[in-house]
């Protein structure tokens, strides 16, 4: 019996995604639980997020760096444009998600804690669990406190939200280098808008 054509073609189409090797980081491995704060540099934390031009909806203070030891350097005006070179997430406290129902992908039982750090996007977020690191955790069955979020599937609750900042480095026009906080002030930041 001849195979089709399209037959063959899916087959091979299946075995060359089976043999795809997971990225290491999308996979739990073995970690210590991040000491705080927890610094992600060249960090974008959501979904569509883009560096480029970016045009400030508001006016915007910027500062010489994120740390805590930084001084004012400059503003941008309401409307003008800038160039988003790169951010620092930082995870003051990570949030605090207990399991309900188990979760077979990471071998989570209810009762087990969550810890949560830095959003990637589409309920994706990096996260700690039982000695184990993960990226790209599904949070897709988390409960918010409020009981808005997940509506089919929910395998677990969050308890405590993270604490977490997002710092961005822009440069304008007239060559300022500095650092902000005020990612919300600006347009041109999500490539999905």
């Amino acid at each position: 019996m001849l195979m089709s054509m399209s037959m063959l073609s899916l087959i091979r189409l299946v075995i060359t995604l089976l043999a795809v090797q997971l990225d290491p980081a999308l996979t739990p491995h073995k970690a210590p639980q991040p000491a705080l704060p927890k610094i992600d540099e060249n960090a974008c934390p959501f979904e569509g997020c883009q560096f480029g031009t970016w045009t400030a909806n508001e006016a915007v203070q910027l500062f010489s760096t994120w740390n805590a030891d930084r001084n004012p350097v400059g503003k941008i005006a309401k409307g003008e444009p800038v160039t988003a070179i790169t951010g620092i997430h930082i995870t003051l406290a990570p949030s605090e998600i207990k399991v309900t129902e188990p979760i077979s992908t990471y071998g989570l039982k209810p009762g087990d804690m969550v810890f949560g750090y830095m959003n990637v996007g589409e309920g994706n977020f990096n996260a700690w669990f039982n000695g184990y690191w993960v990226e790209q955790f599904d949070g897709s069955g988390i409960v918010a406190p409020d009981e808005s979020g997940c509506r089919r599937n929910c395998n677990a609750k969050l308890l405590k939200p993270g604490r977490v900042e997002w710092w961005i480095q822009v440069k304008t026009q007239d060559g300022i280098t500095g650092w902000t906080k005020e990612g919300a002030k600006f347009e041109g930041k999500d490539a999905l808008e």
